[in-house]
């Protein structure tokens, strides 16, 4: 049986709260025990829940709202509540903004933008102690992924191929995308089949005589 996780989520939209709380029921993996619009009320869902024994797991929270910074909040929250994992859901892809956020001890980041599986996944992941990283973002840093875009590729495909490409071990890129060994491995074995290959030498040929790369 699937382990259930206790979610809050922090906006200062209530449309949102109401829209993520919809969107995370479709799934039996979670239970939205708590919104808030601040940081007073966060802190109330948070102590009535770790008193009835059913503490939050994950706290999904909007990054830059109107009367709290949310980079802020982490540090002290991950204090008080060292058990708690800590998803930024924002719309600003910002890689500056994004360090520092994951400097202040947020377990994952995740854009807007994403769609119900990744963040999904990225709940997932964090709630189970690792550290999640929206593909958006690190792509930022990879200009070698784009070029895969328009080739079959999803993003996180073309990301990873990008750095097989640059010789990282799938032990490298899980530590660089903050994902798991077996995640690589399984992302690595869609790109070949995708592509008609079975080796990293494969791929590179793929790349040249497909002109993947710009």
């Amino acid at each position: 049986m699937n382990t259930m996780y206790n979610i809050a989520l922090l906006d200062d939209h209530q449309v949102v709260l109401e829209s993520f709380s919809n969107l995370l029921a479709t799934s039996d993996r979670f239970r939205v025990v708590g919104m808030a619009n601040n940081r007073q009320s966060l802190e109330g869902i948070l102590e009535q829940n770790l008193s009835d024994g059913s503490a939050v797991d994950v706290l999904i929270t909007d990054l830059i709202m109107p009367t709290l910074n949310g980079a802020d909040l982490i540090g002290p929250l991950k204090a008080q509540y060292p058990n708690l994992a800590v998803l930024v859901l924002s719309g600003s892809d910002d890689s500056v903004l994004v360090r520092r956020v994951m400097q202040a001890g947020a377990n994952g980041y995740v854009t807007k933008t994403a769609d119900k599986a990744e963040l999904f996944d990225a709940i997932l992941a964090v709630a189970a102690g690792r550290r999640y990283m929206d593909s958006r973002v690190l792509a930022m840093d990879e200009p070698a992924t784009a070029a895969f875009a328009d080739h079959m590729l999803t993003e996180r495909e073309s990301q990873i191929a990008s750095l097989i490409l640059n010789e990282l071990s799938s032990n490298q890129i899980a530590e660089k995308l903050f994902i798991s060994f077996n995640t690589v491995e399984t992302h690595r074995k869609r790109i070949y089949q995708k592509l008609g290959v079975t080796t990293s030498l494969g791929l590179m040929k793929a790349s040249l005589s497909r002109k993947l790369f710009k």
